[in-house]
């Protein structure tokens, strides 16, 4: 499998991974929390009306504005900059679905569903992890 088409199917996992566990969480977490490893890892739900940890929570239309931005200057830059390795193809399409998966939520819902808190960090998603190994790929391997 090249490089591109498993890029491509990595994408489609995590994004389809993502909106399962929204859903999920949404069914099953919104009445009760779960904790595993003595407050190691909590499994929540939360409905974030704003960016990243909650900042600009009253600007759903320029958070949504500015997602359709950064996917298309990650698409913009994919396409000028070209690839160097399989690993930055499989970067690229982690990225595009972590954009994805809370773009579709912030339009469809008007939120972003949480729900991963690792000791006291944010409350997080998928997507969200999607976003910062997306980047973190590309950037090691451009």
């Amino acid at each position: 499998m090249s490089g591109n088409s498993l890029g491509i199917t990595t994408g489609i996992v995590i994004l389809i991974l993502d909106r399962i566990l929204k859903k999920l969480s949404a069914t099953y977490l919104s009445s009760n929390d779960i904790e595993v490893g003595n407050g190691l890892l909590r499994l929540t739900y939360v409905r974030n009306p704003g960016a990243a940890f909650g900042f600009l929570p009253s600007q759903r239309g320029l958070i949504i504005f500015v997602s359709i931005l950064a996917l298309i200057f990650v698409i913009r830059l994919f396409r000028n900059i070209g690839y160097k390795s399989s690993f930055f193809l499989i970067g690229f399409w982690i990225l595009v679905a972590g954009i994805l998966g809370n773009l579709l939520d912030r339009i469809f819902l008007g939120y972003v569903i949480d729900y991963i808190q690792v000791l006291n960090s944010p409350i997080f998603n998928v997507s969200d992890v999607a976003i910062l190994i997306g980047m973190a790929v590309i950037l090691f391997f451009s």
